[in-house]
């Protein structure tokens, strides 16, 4: 089995080689749909309430991530008060993914701060997806504003840190079918590595 850590700035195109990937046979998780699932549970929603106050839960209970990102927008304490709670429990759930990965299985996880969590370590091969700041900008306007873009991209890694820290990069400003051929080039390898018995998952 080989378990491959899909990272990359905003807008990049991770999702997209992510789907790629899945296409070509890996088993795929999303760092940011696991964070989404963590704050349906009970204990989660509870420690958040808790820190934060009722106003971040709706009628019923739920969790209103809107209010949830103004609470921590431009509060660099209460952001690194909720990513101590999240980042252990996303690595929870990323190693679980991958234990129970049947062998000889290509395990794919998108995730965005795969070097801020400190989770690089946990995969046998580090994919970064990279582009212009531009073309992020415009690929990411349907879910924030320029401010926010800003405000996102300062809080991760480096474009340079990324791309240092992983073992295959790829710029995504040519178009689609280049990112499926690169998408092609990442299971291949990691398909490689499985055959050669290189591989075994978390470290």
């Amino acid at each position: 089995m080989a378990a491959v850590g899909l990272t990359g700035g905003i807008g990049a195109g991770k999702s997209t080689v992510l789907e790629y990937l899945a296409e070509n046979g890996a088993l795929t998780l999303s760092a940011d749909e696991v964070v989404h699932q963590l704050y349906q549970r009970e204990d989660v929603r509870r420690a958040l309430a808790e820190h934060f106050g009722l106003e971040v839960l709706v009628p019923g209970g739920q969790l209103d991530r809107r209010r949830l990102a103004e609470a921590v927008r431009g509060r660099p304490e209460e952001l690194a008060w909720l990513e101590g709670l999240t980042h252990p429990l996303v690595a929870e759930e990323i190693k679980r993914f991958i234990e129970d990965a049947p062998a000889g299985s290509v395990v794919v996880c998108e995730v965005p701060l795969l070097f801020e969590a400190g989770t690089e370590k946990m995969f046998d091969l580090v994919v970064t997806i990279e582009a212009r700041p531009d073309a992020r900008r415009e690929r990411s306007i349907h879910a924030f504003d320029v401010e926010q873009f800003g405000e996102l991209e300062a809080l991760q890694a480096s474009s340079e840190r990324r791309v240092a820290g992983s073992d295959l990069t790829y710029f995504n400003d040519a178009g689609l079918w280049p990112l499926r051929m690169f998408a092609n080039v990442v299971y291949d390898r990691a398909l490689r590595m499985v055959t050669a018995g290189g591989a075994g998952g978390v470290r």
